[in-house]
Protein backbone atom coordinates (compact mmCIF):
# COMPACT_ATOMS: atom_id res chain seq x y z
CA UNK A 1 0.00 0.00 0.00
CA UNK A 2 1.16 3.46 -0.71
CA UNK A 3 2.00 5.69 2.20
CA UNK A 4 1.61 9.40 1.83
CA UNK A 5 2.63 12.31 3.91
CA UNK A 6 -0.30 14.49 4.79
CA UNK A 7 -0.09 17.91 6.37
CA UNK A 8 -2.45 18.31 9.27
CA UNK A 9 -3.88 21.36 10.93
CA UNK A 10 -1.53 20.81 13.88
CA UNK A 11 1.07 23.43 13.20
CA UNK A 12 1.69 22.09 9.69
CA UNK A 13 3.42 18.94 10.86
CA UNK A 14 3.73 16.14 8.31
CA UNK A 15 2.14 12.89 9.47
CA UNK A 16 2.49 9.53 7.74
CA UNK A 17 -0.89 8.08 6.73
CA UNK A 18 -2.05 5.21 4.54
CA UNK A 19 -4.38 5.17 1.58
CA UNK A 20 -6.59 2.10 1.98
CA UNK A 21 -9.00 0.54 -0.47
CA UNK A 22 -12.53 -0.31 0.65
CA UNK A 23 -13.18 -3.96 -0.29
CA UNK A 24 -16.90 -3.93 0.63
CA UNK A 25 -18.16 -3.19 -2.93
CA UNK A 26 -15.99 -5.99 -4.33
CA UNK A 27 -17.40 -8.48 -1.84
CA UNK A 28 -20.95 -7.31 -2.63
CA UNK A 29 -20.40 -7.81 -6.37
CA UNK A 30 -18.96 -11.28 -5.78
CA UNK A 31 -21.99 -12.38 -3.77
CA UNK A 32 -24.36 -10.93 -6.37
CA UNK A 33 -22.61 -12.87 -9.13
CA UNK A 34 -22.82 -16.09 -7.12
CA UNK A 35 -26.56 -15.57 -6.58
CA UNK A 36 -27.08 -14.74 -10.28
CA UNK A 37 -25.36 -17.92 -11.46
CA UNK A 38 -27.26 -20.08 -8.96
CA UNK A 39 -30.60 -18.67 -10.13
CA UNK A 40 -29.67 -18.90 -13.83
CA UNK A 41 -28.59 -22.51 -13.40
CA UNK A 42 -31.87 -23.39 -11.68
CA UNK A 43 -33.91 -21.84 -14.51
CA UNK A 44 -32.19 -23.94 -17.18
CA UNK A 45 -32.97 -27.15 -15.32
CA UNK A 46 -36.72 -26.48 -15.26
CA UNK A 47 -37.02 -27.75 -18.84
CA UNK A 48 -36.20 -31.31 -17.83
CA UNK A 49 -37.83 -33.45 -15.18
CA UNK A 50 -36.13 -36.11 -13.11
CA UNK A 51 -36.77 -39.22 -15.20
CA UNK A 52 -35.19 -42.62 -15.47
CA UNK A 53 -34.61 -42.65 -19.21
CA UNK A 54 -34.68 -45.91 -21.19
CA UNK A 55 -31.35 -47.41 -22.19
CA UNK A 56 -30.31 -47.62 -25.82
CA UNK A 57 -27.51 -49.47 -27.52
CA UNK A 58 -27.38 -47.03 -30.45
CA UNK A 59 -27.85 -43.30 -30.32
CA UNK A 60 -26.06 -40.02 -30.73
CA UNK A 61 -25.12 -37.48 -28.12
CA UNK A 62 -27.46 -34.50 -28.14
CA UNK A 63 -25.62 -31.70 -29.94
CA UNK A 64 -28.44 -29.16 -30.01
CA UNK A 65 -27.54 -25.54 -29.46
CA UNK A 66 -29.60 -22.66 -28.13
CA UNK A 67 -30.07 -21.49 -31.73
CA UNK A 68 -32.01 -24.65 -32.61
CA UNK A 69 -35.74 -24.15 -32.10
CA UNK A 70 -36.67 -27.03 -29.80
CA UNK A 71 -39.38 -28.05 -27.37
CA UNK A 72 -38.59 -30.53 -24.62
CA UNK A 73 -41.59 -32.67 -23.63
CA UNK A 74 -41.32 -34.76 -20.47
CA UNK A 75 -43.64 -37.75 -20.04
CA UNK A 76 -43.75 -38.82 -16.42
CA UNK A 77 -44.24 -42.40 -15.35
CA UNK A 78 -47.74 -43.24 -14.11
CA UNK A 79 -48.35 -43.41 -10.37
CA UNK A 80 -49.86 -46.89 -10.72
CA UNK A 81 -47.78 -48.81 -13.26
CA UNK A 82 -50.18 -51.78 -13.18
CA UNK A 83 -53.16 -49.58 -14.11
CA UNK A 84 -51.86 -46.54 -16.05
CA UNK A 85 -54.25 -43.74 -17.06
CA UNK A 86 -55.17 -43.34 -20.73
CA UNK A 87 -53.80 -39.79 -20.88
CA UNK A 88 -50.18 -39.33 -19.80
CA UNK A 89 -48.81 -36.78 -17.37
CA UNK A 90 -47.00 -34.43 -19.78
CA UNK A 91 -44.87 -31.48 -18.70
CA UNK A 92 -43.22 -28.76 -20.76
CA UNK A 93 -40.98 -26.33 -18.85
CA UNK A 94 -42.42 -27.58 -15.56
CA UNK A 95 -46.06 -26.98 -16.55
CA UNK A 96 -48.54 -29.86 -16.91
CA UNK A 97 -50.60 -30.14 -20.09
CA UNK A 98 -53.68 -32.10 -21.11
CA UNK A 99 -54.53 -32.96 -24.74
CA UNK A 100 -56.26 -29.70 -25.70
CA UNK A 101 -53.79 -27.35 -24.05
CA UNK A 102 -50.80 -29.32 -25.38
CA UNK A 103 -52.14 -29.08 -28.94
CA UNK A 104 -52.73 -25.32 -28.52
CA UNK A 105 -49.25 -24.80 -27.09
CA UNK A 106 -47.58 -26.88 -29.80
CA UNK A 107 -49.57 -25.12 -32.55
CA UNK A 108 -48.55 -21.68 -31.29
CA UNK A 109 -44.89 -22.69 -31.13
CA UNK A 110 -45.02 -24.42 -34.52
CA UNK A 111 -46.59 -21.34 -36.13
CA UNK A 112 -43.57 -19.27 -35.09
CA UNK A 113 -41.17 -21.51 -37.05
CA UNK A 114 -42.95 -22.69 -40.23
CA UNK A 115 -40.73 -23.92 -43.07
CA UNK A 116 -42.97 -22.37 -45.70
CA UNK A 117 -45.88 -20.02 -46.11
CA UNK A 118 -49.27 -20.70 -44.59
CA UNK A 119 -50.79 -22.83 -41.86
CA UNK A 120 -50.31 -26.10 -43.75
CA UNK A 121 -46.52 -25.83 -43.96
CA UNK A 122 -44.54 -28.13 -41.67
CA UNK A 123 -42.75 -26.64 -38.69
CA UNK A 124 -38.97 -26.39 -38.37
CA UNK A 125 -39.08 -27.00 -34.62
CA UNK A 126 -37.45 -30.06 -33.09
CA UNK A 127 -39.28 -31.90 -30.33
CA UNK A 128 -37.25 -33.83 -27.78
CA UNK A 129 -39.45 -36.44 -26.14
CA UNK A 130 -38.19 -37.53 -22.73
CA UNK A 131 -40.17 -40.42 -21.32
CA UNK A 132 -39.53 -42.36 -18.15
CA UNK A 133 -38.50 -45.95 -18.86
CA UNK A 134 -41.61 -47.19 -17.01
CA UNK A 135 -43.97 -45.09 -19.14
CA UNK A 136 -46.27 -47.12 -21.43
CA UNK A 137 -45.56 -46.77 -25.15
CA UNK A 138 -49.11 -45.47 -25.69
CA UNK A 139 -48.20 -42.32 -23.73
CA UNK A 140 -45.27 -41.63 -26.06
CA UNK A 141 -47.54 -42.33 -29.02
CA UNK A 142 -50.02 -39.78 -27.61
CA UNK A 143 -47.36 -37.03 -27.75
CA UNK A 144 -46.28 -38.09 -31.24
CA UNK A 145 -49.90 -37.81 -32.42
CA UNK A 146 -50.08 -34.29 -30.99
CA UNK A 147 -46.99 -33.37 -33.03
CA UNK A 148 -48.50 -34.95 -36.16
CA UNK A 149 -51.82 -33.12 -35.73
CA UNK A 150 -52.71 -31.39 -39.06
CA UNK A 151 -52.73 -27.97 -37.36
CA UNK A 152 -49.36 -28.54 -35.66
CA UNK A 153 -47.31 -30.48 -38.24
CA UNK A 154 -44.07 -31.02 -36.35
CA UNK A 155 -42.16 -33.90 -37.87
CA UNK A 156 -38.68 -33.49 -36.36
CA UNK A 157 -38.81 -35.65 -33.25
CA UNK A 158 -36.03 -36.94 -31.04
CA UNK A 159 -36.15 -39.42 -28.18
CA UNK A 160 -33.93 -39.09 -25.12
CA UNK A 161 -32.23 -42.24 -23.88
CA UNK A 162 -29.20 -43.19 -21.85
CA UNK A 163 -26.44 -45.42 -23.06
CA UNK A 164 -25.89 -48.65 -21.21
CA UNK A 165 -22.13 -47.99 -20.88
CA UNK A 166 -21.58 -44.71 -19.06
CA UNK A 167 -25.08 -43.39 -18.35
CA UNK A 168 -24.69 -40.26 -20.49
CA UNK A 169 -27.83 -39.00 -22.17
CA UNK A 170 -28.18 -39.68 -25.86
CA UNK A 171 -30.75 -38.75 -28.47
CA UNK A 172 -32.13 -41.22 -30.98
CA UNK A 173 -33.83 -40.40 -34.25
CA UNK A 174 -32.86 -36.92 -35.34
Amino acid sequence: MARTKVKTADAGKAVEGGAEMDMTPMIDITFQLIIFFLVANDLTRKETEELELPKAVYGEEDKATEKDPRIIINILKPEDAANPPKIPDVKVKGKSYDLKTLIRYMRSRADMEREGEGQGAPSAIYVLIRADRNTPWQHVQYVMQVCADPTVRIYKMQFATTTSDDGKAAVAGR
